[in-house]
């Protein structure tokens, strides 16, 4: 049964076609260095052959930059990118071909430079508009570039949040938080967020040292809220904005709160217990998913948040999570206590049963690989992970998974080192991925991003064959009837998966007529959750199955 749309070989092949169609830029020592593939990015059927899912473009580079966040704009047409030890950078998204279109760094008297350059980056996905945090440090070469002996520090805690449109790499404003505000480390995503049409953003940091969370509207440099907390001496460790804007919720240690905008009213605190960075609030904030060695989704009540549930995970620590926009589905990644393996969890939000969960392959050595960030589309149905890799083996370090087929990634990048961030657009057609072009646990910069296109053969995301594919009854005690519409005839497999993503049982393979079909099955599994997967010429739908005795 054909449980993937991409084989193994076919995905190597495709991703070392897509590579050539890359601009690839490598700075040294002796300059900067531009080599472009002879194939046109704009034309992969000419190098990718049958396959739909492709890398678009790849931007490299080997030494002095980090890129950590990468979000796309409205309709993929601009990406966004910051990071470590340098500005924000610009690319024109699903039409370009990884050249830099602009990029923005502090400006600077005569004589000055920067150092310890953060930047974070975000992007609206309904409306043209792009924030950067930027933190940094500011030296005086007192004359005498090149001689750093009598160079003298200017200011430190430098901190500027910038307004852009895609094109123009002139801020439609700037402003400047130096001396009150202290900003931390921007350079990683979740510390900083923009709502779905850019106008809001909110920044965690500090004030007189203690929390502080500013947020922005688009049409002025002066914040719309100053939020301060004297109860809490550290910066956010993750902030999200809800689509609308309306509400800011933020962890601070092991709390969460949730602030209004309008009103600045504190609207409630969270206890999260051992939760680190895996952190997930959904579209409109009912919904939060964190944890530490669990997986623990919380609901807002309409006046406070409340634990929905908790599911135990031996043996691994939750890197990352990520909700639909419905509020249905929720994703969290995990990752091994050994740092060799991750693991892939789906859940519908109202139960703490797993749908599936899916294991990457495990790898070697003393690089730790975890799961670093995850982004679903819209409906759920597509979930991007980055991830920081093995030594040695293991997984790719970018996945695509489709909820509808679970058992292996659609889509894969195998990178040089570890990302660090992923977006996918709402539909799920098109994701980003970026990080350090070495091992995250290996000293060295550089960076690699991504633009890559995702669909599978036959079925655009997002909207399924529609052949009427049904299991009854479900639950079912043992014996079950499958029935599904073939609008011509066909060659037809049905088969059954496990939670792991593991082919439990061929419950028919063969040529079929057109037609309404209605096929009885028996079965000897287990009690459990399982998946049907019907292929038809090809294309697959999927129907989730629950034996019960």
């Amino acid at each position: 049964m054909k449980v993937s749309m991409l084989t193994t070989t076919a995905a190597i092949a495709a991703l070392a076609v897509a590579a050539d169609t890359a601009v690839i830029v490598e700075v040294t020592s002796d300059g900067v260095f531009y080599t472009e593939s002879p194939f046109s990015p704009s034309s992969p059927a000419s190098v990718a052959g049958e396959l739909d899912s492709q890398v678009i473009w790849h931007y490299s580079q080997a030494t002095g930059l980090h890129q950590k966040t990468c979000p796309m704009g409205n309709g993929g047409e601009y990406v966004f990118t910051g990071g470590w030890y340098g500005g924000a950078r610009m690319f024109h998204g699903v039409s370009g071909d990884g050249t830099v279109l602009w990029q923005s760094e502090p400006e600077l008297g005569p004589n000055e430079y920067w150092t310890l350059l953060a930047t974070g980056a975000s992007a609206a996905t309904q409306a043209d508009r792009y924030y950067l945090a930027r933190t940094f440090s500011i030296w005086n070469d007192n004359g005498t570039p090149g001689d750093p002996g009598d160079d003298y520090l200017v200011s430190e805690n430098n901190v500027e949040v910038c307004l852009f449109n895609g094109s123009d790499g002139t801020p439609v404003w700037t402003w400047n938080g130096t001396g009150s505000f202290v900003a931390g480390w921007v350079d990683e995503p979740g510390k900083y967020d923009c709502s779905s049409d850019g106008g809001a953003f909110a920044l965690g940091g500090l004030i007189d040292g203690h929390l502080a969370v500013v947020v922005f509207g688009h049409e002025s440099p002066e914040p719309v809220l100053i939020y301060q907390n004297p109860e809490y001496s550290y910066a956010p460790r993750q902030l999200r904005i809800t689509a609308d804007g309306s509400k800011v919720v933020f962890s601070v240690g092991a709390t969460l709160l949730r602030v209004d905008v309008a009103s600045g009213e504190l609207e409630d605190t969270y206890n999260l217990g051992a939760s680190t960075d895996c952190f997930a609030v959904s579209a409109d904030g009912s919904l939060v998913a964190y944890g530490f060695t669990a997986a623990r989704l919380a609901v807002w009540n309409g006046t406070s948040y409340n634990t929905a549930w908790s599911r135990n995970v031996t043996n691994y620590y939750a890197g990352a999570a990520s909700i639909s926009d419905d509020n249905n589905v929720v994703y969290f990644g995990f990752y091994r206590n050994n740092y060799t393996t991750n693991r892939i969890y789906r859940f519908d939000a109202s139960s703490s049963t797993p749908v599936w969960l899916y294991d990457t392959p495990v790898g070697s050595g003393g690089n730790q690989d975890i799961v670093s960030w995850m982004k679903c589309s819209s409906d759920g149905r597509w979930l991007a992970v980055a991830s920081w890799g093995c030594q040695y083996g293991g997984g790719d370090e970018v996945i695509v998974l489709d909820d509808q087929d679970p058992s292996a990634p659609v889509f894969s990048i195998d990178t040089p080192g570890s990302m660090w961030h992923v977006d996918i657009s709402p539909d799920g057609t098109l994701i980003t991925a970026a990080g350090k072009h070495v091992h995250a646990n290996v000293f060295g910069s550089g960076t690699d991003v991504y633009m890559a296109e995702i669909t599978t053969t036959g079925i655009e995301p997002g909207t399924p064959l529609n052949l009427g594919f049904s299991v009854n009854p479900n639950p079912a005690p043992g014996s079950m009837v499958f029935g599904f519409d073939l609008p011509s005839p066909g060659n037809v497999e049905i088969s059954l998966f496990d939670l792991t993503g593991r082919v439990v049982e061929r419950a028919f393979s063969g040529g079929m007529p057109q037609g309404a079909h209605r096929m009885p099955v028996s079965t000897d599994l287990a009690n459990g959750l399982y998946l049907a997967r019907l292929t038809y010429e090809g294309e697959s739908v999927s129907a989730k199955v629950v034996v019960s005795r």
